[in-house]
C-alpha cells in the first residue's frame, strides 16, 4: 500500500472515531435529557434517606420529564442533599412549598425524584436560597414487616377463638341461642303498641299544628280573638265596668223568664 493511500485511510480511520465518539455523547446527552439545548438550572433538596436513588435519575413535574439528578452527598447526621439540573422554563412552576418524592417507576422500575409544585399562593422557589423538603414516600420493607405483623396478629386472635369455640359446650350454645331468639321475638311484640301510641302522637302532634297554622293564618274568631284589636276592645267593654254589670243583669232577667216553671 501507498504511503499517501495509507495516510488517507489513517485519517479516514481517525474521522469515523471522533463522528462515532460526537453521536455516542450525543445520544447519551439526549436519553439523559430530552432538552438538550435549554438553559439549566440547579434545584436543591434534602431527604432523610436516598433510598437508592442514582445521579443520572430523571427528575418529573406533574407526570414529565423536566430534568436529572446531578449530584447526591450527605450533609448531615439524617440528611442528605440532593442537586437536580431541570430546565430553567420549568422553574415557575415550582413555589416556595414544594416538597420532593422519591418513587419507583412501576413496582420494581428506576428510581426518579418527584417535585411537588407546592401552592398556587405560595411564593416562586428561588433556586439560589431555598431548598426543597421531602414528603413521606412508600416504604417497601416497612409496609412488608407490618403485614408480617398484622398477619401473625391475626393468626394468634384466630387461634384464641379456635380454642374458645373448641370449649364452648354445642347443647349449651343451641340452648342459649334459642333464648336469645324468643326474647327478640317478645322485644318485637312488647314494642309494637309502643311503636302504634308513637304514631299516634305524632299524629295528633301534626294535627296540632295544622290548627295552630290555621289560627295564626285566619281567617276564623279564634284567629280574630287573638289578632284583631278591635274585637278585643269589644270584648273588654262588654265584659268591663259598669256596662258589664248592665248586660249581664240583662241576660239574667231573660234567662229567668224563659225558664220553664216547675
Amino acid at each position: 500500500m501507498r504511503a499517501k493511500d495509507r495516510s488517507n485511510l489513517v485519517r479516514v480511520g481517525i474521522f469515523v472515531t471522533g463522528l462515532t465518539i460526537v453521536l455516542m455523547i450525543m445520544i447519551a446527552a439526549i436519553g439523559k435529557e430530552s432538552a438538550l439545548f435549554e438553559k439549566k438550572v440547579m434545584v436543591r433538596a434534602q431527604v432523610l434517606n436516598a433510598e437508592n436513588l442514582k445521579p443520572g435519575a430523571s427528575v418529573e413535574l406533574r407526570g414529565l420529564r423536566i430534568g436529572h439528578v446531578e449530584e447526591i452527598k450527605i450533609v448531615g447526621q439524617e440528611l442528605v442533599e440532593i442537586g437536580a439540573l431541570i430546565t430553567e422554563s420549568d422553574l415557575k412552576w415550582i413555589k416556595k412549598d414544594g416538597k420532593v418524592s422519591i418513587n419507583n417507576a412501576g413496582l420494581v422500575g428506576d428510581k426518579y425524584l418527584e417535585i411537588i409544585g407546592g401552592s398556587e399562593e405560595a411564593e416562586r422557589f428561588n433556586p439560589l436560597k431555598d431548598v426543597l423538603t421531602s414528603e413521606p414516600s412508600l416504604d417497601f420493607k416497612a409496609m412488608a414487616a407490618k403485614g408480617g405483623s398484622i398477619a401473625d396478629k391475626a393468626d394468634r386472635v384466630l387461634s384464641k377463638v379456635e380454642v374458645l369455640v373448641e370449649a364452648i359446650d354445642g347443647k349449651k350454645l343451641a340452648v342459649t341461642m334459642d333464648s336469645l331468639s324468643k326474647a327478640a321475638e317478645h322485644f318485637s311484640k312488647a314494642s309494637a303498641p309502643m311503636a302504634a301510641t308513637a304514631h299516634k302522637l305524632e299524629s295528633a302532634s301534626t294535627r296540632l299544628d295544622q290548627v295552630m297554622e290555621r289560627v295564626q293564618k285566619g281567617p276564623g274568631t279564634a284567629h280574630a280573638m287573638i289578632y284583631d284589636d278591635a274585637l278585643y276592645e269589644d270584648l273588654r267593654k262588654l265584659l268591663g265596668g259598669a256596662e258589664r254589670n248592665t248586660v249581664i243583669k240583662y241576660f239574667i232577667r231573660e234567662s229567668i223568664k224563659k225558664a220553664p216553671t216547675k
